[in-house]
């Protein structure tokens, strides 16, 4: 009976110390045995759950980028009547609470993308398959803020949606690059303008 749920646990055990080795070292400089080093399971064990170092990378896209994105910029928006004052509090949010080593390492989404889309096919599908589903989540919490008068009934919520995944996903790629903390606090307030711009209820706060 508990056989099922110990390999599911086995198999989080070795995506979340993967995970972690990635993020910090990138994908191809992590290998196999890294990640063994740092779980309870051995090599044989590891490829029975992912026959090779590729198939742990196709099921971190899949589950863990998917989830993390899910879980930070799309399910706070549930908690707001309106959509858009929910996406700039999130937005603050996350930038105030990234810590300077996280700003450091950048987006574990985009540093996979900008490492293994131009090298594996599939990489690039799963990835590509993720920012899909940021941006139409996110089109959807839009479509709802226009629904509800939020925003302009003449705005593209497609088009701001991809804007504003650009923003938040494009923000951490530029201040890791740049190795200055101060210019998340000015693409933030970049943010909050164009998010007012398209809102029929402005001034949403710093």
């Amino acid at each position: 009976m508990g056989r099922p749920r110990d390999a599911e646990k086995t198999r989080s055990e070795i995506l979340r110390v993967a995970f972690g080795e990635i993020y910090e070292h990138g994908f191809q400089a992590t290998s196999v045995n890294d990640i063994v080093a740092k779980t309870n399971v051995t090599k044989g064990a590891f490829f029975h759950y992912f026959p090779t170092k590729n198939d742990l990378g196709y099921a971190l896209a899949d589950e863990i980028l998917r989830d993390m994105m899910v879980d930070r910029w799309i399910k706070p928006l549930n908690a707001y009547r309106n959509p858009v004052q929910g996406m700039v509090k999130t937005y603050r949010k996350l930038m105030e609470a990234t810590t300077d080593e996280e700003l450091s390492l950048g987006c574990p989404l985009n540093n996979l993308t900008q490492e293994m889309s131009a090298v594996d096919p599939v990489f690039r599908d799963k990835l590509r398959g993720v920012l899909q589903t940021w941006i139409d989540e996110t089109e959807k919490h839009l479509r709802r803020a226009r629904d509800g008068g939020y925003i302009k009934p003449n705005v593209d919520v497609r088009m701001a949606a991809e804007f504003a995944v650009m923003a938040e996903e494009g923000s951490a790629a530029l201040v890791k690059n740049l190795g200055d903390r101060r210019v998340y606090r000015s693409l933030y307030e970049a943010f909050r303008v164009f998010m007012e711009s398209i809102s029929s209820k402005p001034k949403m706060g710093v």
